[in-house]
């Protein structure tokens, strides 16, 4: 029989999904598995172990935290193929690795694909990203979440979580100020006022915002996305057709787009995260970005 771990955030999302469903799920396709809840303290020793696959119950989120472990120990286990069951409120990863947020048929996923990491210098101890890298308003709507959540506490309808922060990110267009950068993108310079830049390794970004379209999460290179100061209304159109879920403007129409495999940032602003974290000590320094190709392995629809 296959030998499986399976990583299990169990408050992710609307939290509706327990260890005994999900290992009962796991083992009717044929598996032997070990449980690890990323809710109990040494989850981590999960790495001790081989197996033929990864299982990983969660958001976005766990998926970050599982490929940091994974990096500490490296090879073999670094290579285990993953197999995400997305159960958090945005799923961006899985959205992007096309899983259609089922955990209902494990036997129909079998082909292997690879996934990048960038490798970060500058920003402290957030030494790698797996999701993006960037500045302006999404690092601001991240700030303006945290409070909300801390104030009112997570809603109850994941529906209704996106929908407020497309709402919240809508204000943040409004009224935030462009912030001069230079970027220097394989030997490129690219300098001016942006309202966001960006370096996406998926392509959705928040609130299921698909702000990165031709992002391939195994191809070695990243999305290098930015939107000037001339673009706010497009961008503030943009947001409002997502909220009434109608399309009239697309962002190729107004938003600069590159493939880039090394990127280096100088950004005159204080707001900047990696992944769902945002830098919260960022003063101006310069940040130093490089593709690692093929860092994990993940498992995707046949």
């Amino acid at each position: 029989m296959k030998q499986t771990i399976l990583i299990h955030n169990p408050t992710a999302g609307s939290g509706k999904h327990d260890e005994k469903t999900l290992v009962k799920k796991i083992e009717a396709a044929g598996y032997e598995v070990k449980y690890y809840s990323t809710d109990t303290p040494g989850w981590e020793r999960f790495t001790r172990n081989e197996a033929d696959v990864i299982f990983l119950a969660g958001g976005d989120g766990t998926v970050q935290k599982l490929a940091a472990e994974l990096l500490k120990v490296g090879a073999p286990i670094q290579k285990t193929p993953v197999q995400v069951l997305p159960l958090g409120t945005a799923n961006n990863i899985a959205t992007t690795l096309n899983l259609n947020l089922s955990i209902k048929a494990l036997d129909e996923l079998k082909n292997i694909e690879p996934f990048d990491v960038g490798q970060v210098e500058g920003a402290g101890e957030a030494g790698f990203f797996i999701e993006g890298l960037g500045f302006g308003i999404f690092p601001k709507l991240l700030k303006v979440m945290e409070k909300k959540k801390k104030n009112e506490g997570e809603p109850e309808d994941p529906d209704d979580e996106l929908n407020q922060s497309l709402q919240e990110l809508l204000e943040i267009v409004r009224n935030s100020k462009a912030c001069e950068a230079i970027i220097i993108a394989d030997g490129e310079e690219i300098t001016g006022r942006f309202l966001l830049v960006e370096l996406m390794n998926i392509r959705f970004i928040g609130p299921n915002f698909e702000l990165a379209p031709g992002a391939l999460t195994g191809d070695g290179s990243f999305e290098l996305v930015a939107v000037p100061e001339k673009a706010r209304k497009d961008l503030e159109s943009y947001i409002q057709d997502l909220l009434k879920k109608d399309e009239n403007i697309f962002l190729e129409d107004f938003v600069f787009s590159k493939k880039v495999k090394k990127v280096r940032f100088k950004w005159f602003g204080k707001d900047m995260h990696i992944d769902d974290e945002r830098i919260d000590d960022y003063k101006g320094e310069e940040i130093k970005v490089e593709n690692k190709h093929a860092a994990f392995n993940f498992i995707v629809e046949s």
